[in-house]
């Protein structure tokens, strides 16, 4: 069948057009108040508002993560979460540097795999404090892998990071972290793909003079089965009342300080006129038989009795009763 417009219909149309009986724009469709249109192939997933119950979990987590490493590295550290963002995989990936210290982790039982990445000035300078350095270096860090110290130094840091992160996420869900492996080029790590939603979590850590980062990524898919206890703010936070890892470093502390103890033999009471008359060869009764118990004390304070003797040819007190 002929479909080519005869000229009569050909004028006609034209007609039509510059006096707008033909409208020659393309209709759009209205779509009704409360209805959002959605690709079925597109992975992207709707997330809503902020998390306060991961919010809490996340601030726990800096607070032991601080006291973990302030003990490990024996210097003061100070961390707070900078940031908390959902974005794609793929852009997250695009943010992390060739080297850094990106580490793969279970959260079991959730399903699937997370990550923790430590850039690499940051495990420069735990490397640093961990052999003593007063100070950070400069250490070019491209193209190159970690060292065997290095990746040793930094798997001591995950594994202390991923055992507080157990204890700080205790309030949303029980979970037993478990590290998978290491690698040094974002370009070779694929938890998801590059489309699929991931929260990530940026933390500053602050040690002396020296401020370096690490992040944590989250899957949305993996923490899905427990939205509901992220999105809420009431919490089990047995931390909040006692810090027991904080109370633990202050027993160690105390455990470790120098305390001055005084074994007193005896007390007298002389006036100015006999202690005038003191001289070579006088006698000052003390008020003690020799098998009297002694006080001992402590800083001044009267804890212990004993009674002296002799210890590998030296002079001692042997504890016989506590005050």
């Amino acid at each position: 069948m002929n479909k080519i417009l005869s000229q009569n219909e050909v004028d006609a149309l034209l007609r039509g057009v510059q006096s707008g009986d033909v409208d020659t724009e393309k209709k759009r469709e209205v779509t009704p108040p409360g209805v959002m249109p959605y690709d079925l192939t597109n992975q992207e997933r709707m997330v809503r508002g902020r998390m306060p119950g991961l919010e809490i979990a996340n601030e726990r987590f800096a607070k032991i993560f601080r006291n973990s490493l302030s003990t490990l590295i024996m210097r003061f550290v100070d961390i707070h979460i900078q940031s908390m963002e959902i974005i794609k995989f793929g852009e997250f990936m695009k943010t992390i540097p060739f080297p850094s210290s990106i580490n793969i982790f279970k959260l079991e039982p959730l399903k699937g795999y997370a990550l923790l990445v430590i850039e690499a000035p940051l495990l420069f300078a735990f490397v640093e404090f961990f052999f003593g350095g007063s100070s950070v270096r400069n250490v070019k860090s491209e193209g190159r892998s970690f060292t065997p110290i290095e990746q040793r130094v930094n798997k001591r840091i995950v594994e202390t990071a991923l055992n507080e992160l157990s204890e700080a996420w205790s309030g949303i869900v029980a979970i037993s972290p478990e590290h998978v492996g290491s690698e040094a080029n974002p370009q070779f790590v694929t938890i998801v793909t590059p489309s699929e939603i991931v929260i990530k979590i940026e933390i500053h850590i602050k040690v002396e003079d020296f401020t370096g980062k690490l992040f944590i990524c989250i899957p949305y898919s993996m923490i899905e089965c427990v939205k509901e206890r992220l999105y809420s703010v009431v919490q089990t936070d047995k931390q909040d009342d006692v810090d027991q890892r904080w109370l633990a470093g202050l027993k160690e502390k105390i455990r470790d300080s120098y305390v001055e103890i005084v074994a007193e033999l005896g007390r007298a009471k002389l006036t100015f006129g006999d202690l005038m008359n003191l001289d070579i060869g006088s006698v000052i009764n003390l008020g003690k038989c020799i098998s009297d118990e002694l006080i001992i004390k402590v800083e001044d304070i009267p804890k212990f009795n004993g009674v002296p003797g002799y210890s590998r040819g030296n002079q001692a007190i042997k504890i016989t009763k506590t005050l």
